[in-house]
C-alpha cells in the first residue's frame, strides 16, 4: 500500500547512522555539514532533527558505532594478548606500513567493520583532536570508550612490565597517558601528509622511550 499524501516516508535510522559514519571516518566528524549528510540519505534535515534530536545526538550515535566496534576487535586483540609485537605492530598497521597479521589484525580486515575506501587513520581519534569544538553527548561517548580502552591497556601494560618487555618502574597508567598521546600524535601527523615512512620513525622513537633495553622494536 503507497503511502498517503502528506505522509512523510520513515527515515532509515541504521542507514543514516552509516552514511554519516563514512562521511566522519573520512573528512573529520567536525568537517562534514548535516545538509550534505541528509542530501546523501535522501532525507530531510528536520527528519534527522526528528530522530536523533540534534547534531550532536548523530554524532554520538556514529562515534558509540565506531567505539562499540573498537570494542569488539582492537580491544579483544590487546586483552588476550601476552606480546608487545601487538602495541608495535598495531601502530605499524595504523600507518600501513608492513607488519604482520598473525600478531595484529588490522581495523579494515575485520568483517565488523566497513571502512571507507579514503578512511584517513581511526574515527576516534580524529574526534580526539577536535574533541573541544564537540558538544555534549559525543563527548560522554568519548569518555565512556576512554574509560574501558585506559582499563584494557593498563592490564595489558601491567603483564608486559611483569613479562620484561615494558619498564617496570614506570605506572601503567602514565604509560598509558604516554601511549594514548602516541596515537594522537600519529593520527596529527597523518592529517598532515607526512610520509609514513617518516612517521614509522617517530614510532620507533617513541617507544623506545617505554620498553625495556634489552627489548627490540623489530
Amino acid at each position: 500500500m503507497k503511502n498517503p499524501v502528506g505522509r512523510p516516508k520513515t527515515l532509515d535510522r541504521e542507514k543514516l547512522i552509516n552514511i554519516a559514519y563514512q562521511e566522519y571516518w573520512c573528512f573529520g566528524i567536525n568537517n562534514v555539514s548535516l545538509s550534505k549528510i541528509a542530501n546523501l540519505a535522501a532525507v530531510s534535515r528536520p527528519g534527522i532533527y526528528k530522530e536523533f534530536i540534534d547534531e550532536d545526538g548523530l554524532k554520538s550515535e556514529v562515534l558509540k558505532k565506531y567505539n562499540n566496534a573498537l570494542k569488539k576487535h582492537i580491544l579483544e586483540q590487546y586483552k588476550n594478548s601476552n606480546n608487545i609485537q601487538t602495541l608495535i605492530h598495531h601502530l605499524y598497521s595504523y600507518i600501513g606500513v608492513p607488519f604482520d597479521n598473525k600478531i595484529f589484525m588490522e581495523i579494515k580486515n575485520a568483517a565488523i567493520f566497513n571502512t571507507p575506501k579514503n578512511a584517513n587513520g581511526c574515527l576516534y581519534e580524529k574526534a580526539k583532536i577536535v574533541r573541544h569544538l564537540l558538544y555534549k553527548k559525543t563527548i560522554s561517548e568519548m569518555n565512556q570508550f576512554e574509560k574501558l580502552r585506559k582499563s584494557e591497556f593498563k592490564n595489558y601494560i601491567y603483564r608486559m612490565q611483569n613479562y620484561g618487555k615494558i619498564i617496570e618502574s614506570y605506572k601503567p597508567e602514565d604509560v598509558y597517558e604516554y601511549i594514548a598521546s602516541v596515537l594522537s600524535m600519529i593520527q596529527s601527523l597523518k592529517n598532515n601528509k607526512m610520509n609514513k615512512v617518516k612517521i614509522k620513525a617517530i614510532i620507533d622513537k617513541s617507544l623506545s622511550a617505554i620498553l625495556s633495553p634489552e627489548q627490540t622494536i623489530n
